[in-house]
């Protein structure tokens, strides 16, 4: 691998500011990023910020209003179900070849269908 100079280097850093940011969604829907950005970024790298503010609310739900925990968990199953589809339908845009390209479609399918069997069965 190649070192990146000094140019290289603050594009990057530029383009990785931008993850996260509206803009970044639109583009993650709309396919207009790499295969594995779209699969690794869209599928779990919004779950480093989902999961704590999931965890949060389970939480206090649980202390304060524990009838209304199982509904609110089922709806982000339901939630992140939809977010999965939502990803593979811009994986399969993007496209990609190969074996892991593959794997990434199948496991996208395995987590979407997974999280709507735990909305349906919580």
């Amino acid at each position: 691998m190649s070192e990146l100079n000094e140019e290289q280097l603050a594009a990057l850093e530029r383009e990785r500011a931008q993850i996260f940011m509206p803009r970044w969604f639109g583009d993650l829907l709309g396919a207009r990023l790499s295969f594995g950005d779209t699969f690794w970024l869209g599928l779990f790298g919004v779950l480093m910020f989902v999961v704590p503010g999931v965890v949060l609310i389970s939480g206090l739900l649980y202390a304060q209003a524990t009838a209304l925990m199982v509904p609110f968990l089922k709806l982000i199953a339901g939630l992140y179900s939809l977010w999965a589809l939502l990803i593979l339908r811009a994986l399969i845009t993007r496209g990609g070849r190969g074996g892991w390209a593959v794997t990434g479609y199948v496991l996208t399918v395995m987590i979407a269908a997974g999280a709507l069997l735990t909305a349906a069965t919580l």
